[in-house]
């Protein structure tokens, strides 16, 4: 901690606090603030990207330190001296923003073997969860929502109806015609994804990780669409290169995509094609005789659920009250880790704050006069996830309204 600094924000504030010398020392004890404001970034996935806008804005609006706001001091924007704040806010009023995506896995790797980010994040968004032993000996893994996997044909392909199976043989070019799924005759077509997407990472963990064959498409430039927006396919000419001809027929293509993004972004699931006149839509699959929807995925009775993580190097934000180690949680809420602030300081609090399980455990809303979990849990619907049921055996680590891998 910077002494010289704190003394010299204690005299700038002398006068508002009449007259009486303050102590030093201010942050909450045991914490990982220290007084002083971090700007604090995360990035990775697609999916999660909107939803973590809203919950880095709530956390950045969480009540925490009086601050020195004198227009003529040095110290403006830092906690005045001598407070007895709770713990349980933003004490140091840090600050938390989300990098442009890059995809799920790009974010973990960057906190975890590299390489970086640039500009260098400090916690990664995912919705996969962790690849192996050797992402989770380094890192924690916070899930804090549920997502569904939806299935979608397009345009005029309504109806259609698919089991596991089926998509292992369609995506292994075994299935090649929707004759062959009780549809109207045509080529299935199906698409490939950004390989470091987590929604690519979770349909391929349905589809037990076949091999694509050579009939699943990329666009014409030789790249695999990114997620969850399919205007791109649309607009794609195909192999022969020409719009809107027999290659590029909509009504004939197969894909997958967060059922979250599907149902907030109608932009991104539907669009007018290159060259064509009217709008094409995407159509949501029933899955092994479900469909997805807000109750199928909060109960996990649809299919293909995955859960979406807010992740920490373990080093900064832990589960385990000896910082590092593996194995069985501690009871939650605390979240372990740096003591010593800074930007790693400011991810363990932020993550203690996201995995809180009650309002009770809170600070207040000072706009809206409403708990920080109840604001948490709207952010999350309002981006169309739903947060993890806590009727749900196993799927909260105990404590914590999370599950918590590491």
């Amino acid at each position: 901690m910077n002494k010289k600094l704190l003394f010299t924000a204690a005299m700038a504030t002398f006068g508002l606090v009449g007259g009486l010398i303050p102590t030093v020392e201010a942050a909450p004890p045991g914490t990982g603030f220290d007084d002083l404001p971090d700007v604090v970034i995360g990035g990775g996935s697609d999916t999660t990207y909107l939803v973590g806008q809203r919950l880095e804005a709530l956390y950045n609006s969480t009540p925490g330190c009086t601050i020195v706001t004198s227009s003529s001091s040095a110290s403006k924007g830092l906690c005045q001296p001598g407070q007895t704040a709770p713990a349980n806010g933003n004490f140091d009023h840090d600050i938390f923003v989300g990098a442009t995506p890059t995809g799920s896995s790009a974010g973990v790797v960057a906190i975890t073997t590299g390489p970086q980010y640039n500009p260098a994040i400090d916690y990664a968004r995912s919705s996969r969860g962790p690849a192996s032993t050797a992402e989770t000996n380094v890192a924690t893994f916070w899930g804090y929502a549920s997502d569904g996997i939806a299935i979608l044909s397009f345009g005029s392909r309504t109806g259609v109806a698919v089991t596991k199976q089926q998509m292992k043989d369609i995506y292994t070019c075994v299935l090649t015609d929707w004759s062959q799924l009780g549809q109207p005759a045509g080529p299935i077509i199906p698409w490939d994804m950004n390989a470091a997407s987590g929604t690519t990472a979770s349909f391929r963990t349905f589809v037990d990780n076949v091999t694509f064959g050579p009939c699943v498409r990329k666009l014409t430039n030789g790249t695999a669409p990114f997620e969850n927006d399919v205007k791109p396919l649309l607009s794609d000419a195909g192999p022969d290169l020409v719009a809107n001809t027999a290659d590029d027929d909509e009504n004939n293509f197969i894909w997958w995509m967060s059922y979250a993004n599907w149902k907030t972004y109608p932009y991104t699931t539907g669009a007018i094609p290159t060259g064509a006149a009217a709008n094409v839509s995407s159509n949501l699959a029933s899955v092994e005789g479900a469909t997805p929807s807000d109750s199928s995925i909060f109960n996990r009775s649809y299919p293909i659920v995955r859960t979406i993580f807010h992740v920490t190097r373990e080093a900064d934000a832990d589960c385990n009250s000896t910082v590092g180690t593996e194995g069985v949680c501690t009871t939650g809420p605390e979240v372990h880790g740096t003591t010593v602030g800074g930007k790693g300081g400011a991810v363990r609090e932020f993550t203690e704050w996201l995995c809180r399980t009650s309002n009770a455990q809170q600070q207040i809303n000072v706009v809206t006069g409403r708990g920080m979990r109840t604001e948490i849990v709207s952010a999350i619907t309002a981006e169309g996830f739903q947060q993890l049921s806590p009727s749900v055996a196993g799927l909260r680590t105990p404590g914590y309204s999370c599950q918590v891998f590491n």
